[in-house]
């Protein structure tokens, strides 16, 4: 397992997921400090700083620390499955599921280390509608889903 690790963090992947992970830290942290308010397209996206004590839309708000052990458990799983069967993975699958994880466990950091909340700060706006204010790890784990979705459709076809 030590090897596969290893291997895991010297490939694109690996590189990948400490980028998006580091990317995301920065960035939070960024908008923390400046509590950025700002419109960058007019009437369509905003980078606006604000605190998520749920998950997704706010799902399970005020539930800290549920999910937080809900984060830390879907990351050891999901991370060990996937280095235990690193070497079974195509193209697509190992770039979604690194991308899911660095979105895990971004979220998890915040959900551990600030109980106001996940900092969130990209906002869009469609017409009079605000799509949720979210960020860089919620992008990657979504990201990587809908590849891992992907990949599934097209590897039932293949077979």
């Amino acid at each position: 397992m030590k090897q596969t690790i290893l291997h895991f963090f010297k490939s694109v992947y690996g590189q990948m997921f400490l980028w998006v992970f580091v990317l995301d830290v920065i960035t939070k942290q960024w908008a923390a400090a400046t509590s950025v308010n700002l419109e960058i397209i007019p009437s369509f996206f905003y980078l606006s700083y604000s605190r998520n004590t749920g998950a997704a839309w706010s799902i399970l708000a005020g539930n800290q620390w549920l999910l937080a052990i809900i984060s830390l458990s879907v990351g050891v799983v999901f991370g060990y499955y996937y280095l235990k069967n690193y070497k079974t993975f195509s193209f697509f699958n190992h770039l979604g599921i690194s991308l899911f994880l660095s979105g895990t466990w971004g979220n998890f950091v915040d959900r551990a280390l600030f109980p106001e909340g996940v900092i969130d700060f990209l906002s869009f706006r469609f017409g009079s509608y605000f799509f949720p204010t979210f960020n860089v790890a919620d992008s990657a784990l979504t990201i990587g889903v809908i590849i891992l979705f992907a990949a599934s459709l097209f590897e039932k076809r293949a077979s």
